[in-house]
């Protein structure tokens, strides 16, 4: 197998194994947002813990600290997104949340420009501005047409800040490992809501949920995701994690009965084909330039 073919199929594979995450926050009965929050988090967290310390045997300690004050910073934002991504999903629709979280390779171009100086061609700022418009969209039918909720999707909004802020963090500082940003990501995260909730406070079907999300889909995903980074360009890995964007309403859809509201449908269709349309022109341009 070719190396570009394993990172595809890599990457891919976390898109398709997480796209199911939104339903099964829905799924959740009795657990509050942030009891949900508390485990998805730690059980994340001390799996790649775990994945780390196999890997790295002796070496482990070593490894978290060379993540540096940048990749402290990354994991503290990756806190935050693991917070508001299950807030999100509880308040407004998994079709609203997850076009929104679509704008990350935006925002995190966005960021670039601002802190690392990387050019931004004028297709991905005709992008970000198509997607932009898309989100208004989505958030005028909130208003308007009965779909999510404003306050959802403004947090909703939140995820793709602090992904994007912490993916340009984890770019400068180069080729390094980001399975310990993420590990730290999850325990802070939990740390940070344990005085809000009641963690043994939790059924046991609304907690074999959760572990099911903390213990296999969010950890798998990330390590096969972050793996197949490795083997294919940034552009090409951009454009794979549209994959939950295209399949979480649909499993959602499936699982809790949640038909997407047409404003949804529209918002969220010129937000993924802007990003779509300009990760693909990426892929051509470089492809052009390997044959030349």
């Amino acid at each position: 197998m070719s190396p570009h073919l394993k990172g595809l199929l890599l990457s891919a594979a976390g898109m398709l194994v997480i796209s199911p995450d939104g339903m099964l926050v829905k799924l959740v009965a009795e657990a509050e947002p942030l009891q949900v929050v508390f485990w998805r988090s730690l059980f994340l967290g001390l799996v790649l813990l775990a994945v780390v310390g196999f890997w790295q045997r002796r070496n482990t300690g070593r490894h978290l600290k060379a993540i540096g004050w940048g990749g402290l910073l990354a994991s503290v934002l990756m806190g935050v997104t693991n917070i508001a991504f299950v807030v999100a999903m509880t308040l407004t629709t998994v079709s609203n949340a997850l076009v929104v979280i679509a704008t990350i390779p935006m925002v995190s171009a966005l960021f670039g420009l601002a802190l690392i100086g990387e050019r931004v061609r004028l297709r991905t700022w005709i992008a970000m501005t198509l997607s932009f418009t898309g989100v208004v969209i989505i958030m005028s039918g909130s208003v308007g047409l009965g779909g999510g909720t404003v306050i959802g999707d403004l947090v909703a909004l939140s995820v793709p800040v602090c992904l994007g802020l912490a993916l340009v963090l984890m770019r400068k500082a180069g080729d390094r490992d980001t399975l310990p940003v993420v590990a730290l990501g999850g325990i802070l995260s939990a740390a940070a809501v344990l005085p809000f909730c009641a963690p043994l406070d939790v059924t046991l079907h609304d907690f074999g949920i959760i572990a099911i999300m903390g213990l296999i889909v969010s950890p798998l995903a990330l390590a096969l995701y972050t793996s197949g980074a490795r083997y294919i360009p940034a552009a090409e890995v951009a454009l794979l994690a549209l994959i939950e964007t295209a399949l979480g309403p649909f499993w959602a859809w499936v699982g809790v009965g949640e038909v997407p509201p047409g404003m949804t449908l529209v918002g969220g269709v010129l937000v993924i084909g802007a990003i779509a349309g300009n990760s693909a022109l990426a892929l051509l341009r470089r492809g052009s330039r390997s044959g030349t």
